[in-house]
């Protein structure tokens, strides 16, 4: 897989064996290029290319985009909606299906008794929703963690497998966490085997396992 840009000459490369890291030192070049990432990432046209074997990715559908990676929500309204059409389909498959139709006999009787306590009759749809339980009980992703770090490796975890990403994009990564911490994400994202590129404006640390695509200030391309 790999992301490229007409405006660059280098092409980025996901391999599982590095961590690709795009430093920027130009604050124009830097914001202009982030600007078009963010706009391509949220369904607009613009010249930011992912693809896997010459097959085209939408950014939008496939990317997921960390700006801030301790002011993650794990909740949000894209990634619990996804997960509740997930939770519909197992709750209906083969495994589940049984247990399925007791669980709707003892509510659709359970409905039936209550309707006794009133002076009119009332229907109910005959078959079930398990999303629409799961939603009306409350249920919710756990947000709670030990670390920073680990709050983090859940989330792309929980998108990975929820939401079928096949990119993660960090920026300011390094800001945000020690190089022991970035090592042991690094450790978590090659066994994992997952695809991530850091977006970064200059590099102060040099971390193992990192490989670089350089803009400097003069707009000159090291790589």
């Amino acid at each position: 897989m790999k992301l490229v840009h007409p405006d660059l000459q280098f092409q980025i490369e996901f391999t599982e064996k590095a961590i690709p890291v795009c430093s920027i030192e130009s604050p124009a070049r830097w914001r202009n290029l982030q600007k078009e990432f963010l706009a391509q990432h949220l369904g607009a046209d613009g010249k930011w290319v992912l693809s896997d074997k010459n097959t085209e990715i939408k950014i939008n559908k496939s990317v997921e985009l960390i700006l801030n990676p301790i002011q993650l929500e794990e909740n949000q309204k894209r990634i619990l909606n996804t997960f509740l059409q997930s939770f519909e389909k197992t709750a209906v498959n083969e495994k589940y299906w049984k247990k399925g139709q007791e669980l709707n006999a003892h509510i659709q009787n359970f409905f039936t008794e209550i309707e006794m306590e009133y002076p009119f009759e009332y229907r109910i749809n005959p078959e079930i929703e398990f999303s629409t339980i799961a939603k009306a009980m409350g249920i919710h992703i756990e947000n709670e963690y030990e670390s920073d770090l680990e709050r983090l490796i859940q989330y792309c975890i929980l998108t990975q497998d929820i939401m079928n990403t096949k990119l993660f994009v960090f920026f300011h990564l390094h800001t945000y966490f020690t190089e022991n911490e970035l090592e042991l994400f690094y450790q978590e994202v090659m066994t994992r085997k997952w695809h991530i590129l850091l977006m970064e404006p200059y590099i102060e640390k040099r971390i193992l396992n990192e490989k670089y695509y350089i803009i400097d200030k003069d707009n000159c391309e090291i790589y």
